[in-house]
């Protein structure tokens, strides 16, 4: 059974993990991610909502199917394929929102802290349960966390794998915004169309610096800047918000231009 699905909804990528009963995360999951992330690539979609169906977002990794049985060596096989799945969903060219729901746990958050953006509903929990079974963050959890809440509250996270409210981690700077759970979906969905209808060609390249800040400090960010930015000046999307300037006042521009991805 297909448990990950794409459609494409106008210029929105939708990919929905439909795992029942709970979407744990399994090699049959992540092969089916991997799948939906390449219609990404071919069917011209310029954002993508990354959600799930069900009660929950996901609890982390089935570790009877998963971990069970399986010694270093096997270990460093399993992450060799799974590692690149979820590096994928961060190196998509196109901005990634993630909707979360019930509880959001392991390997599932990891999957979500890849995304650009999370939404999460107002009943939803937070966890890097790991410890619990005396493993680390083998999705990258621990510095994914670090990315966006520091190391002080990652290390809290994941040395307790206590649960933490949606709006705990928004306070934190984990989660973008905490909705009800009537409207999660549509305000994920709201939320991607915006960033689809936007200027995706200069998103990339903002994806890029910003990454290359983590990985190299402003220094090698500044570095990167003038080899990847210049080519936004012979974008059609950089050229039509120029003229949308010149023609209208930089008052009263906004809202006046058409981005096209191109």
């Amino acid at each position: 059974m297909t448990s990950v699905k794409f459609e494409k909804l106008r210029n929105v990528g939708l990919i929905t993990l439909d795992n029942p009963p709970i979407n744990l995360v399994d090699d049959g999951l992540l092969s089916e991610l991997g799948k939906a992330l390449d219609e990404v690539g071919s069917a011209g979609v310029r954002a993508v909502l990354l959600h799930a169906t069900g009660d929950h977002f996901g609890p982390g990794v089935n570790v009877k199917t998963t971990f069970s049985g399986v010694d270093s060596r096997g270990a460093r096989k399993m992450l060799t394929r799974a590692i690149p799945i979820a590096l994928r969903l961060e190196q998509l060219d196109v901005p990634i929102v993630c909707a979360v729901q019930g509880f959001c746990f392991a390997a599932s958050l990891e999957l979500a802290l890849r995304c650009d953006v999370i939404i999460a509903s107002e009943d939803a929990k937070f966890a890097q349960v790991e410890r619990d079974i005396g493993a680390a963050t083998y999705l990258g959890g621990i510095y994914l966390l670090a990315e966006r809440c520091g190391p002080a509250r990652a290390r809290e996270i994941c040395l307790t794998g206590e649960r933490y409210d949606a709006a705990v981690f928004e306070r934190w700077n984990i989660v973008n915004r905490v909705v009800p759970r009537a409207s999660l979906y549509t305000e994920a969905l709201t939320w991607a169309q915006k960033l689809a209808d936007g200027p995706t060609k200069a998103y990339a390249v903002n994806e890029r610096l910003l990454r290359g800040f983590l990985d190299y400090g402003t220094r090698g960010a500044d570095e990167l800047l003038l080899d990847i930015g210049p080519h936004l000046f012979d974008s059609e999307d950089f050229k039509a918000g120029v003229r949308s300037v010149v023609e209208h006042g930089a008052k009263n521009f906004r809202g006046k231009v058409t981005f096209r991805g191109s």
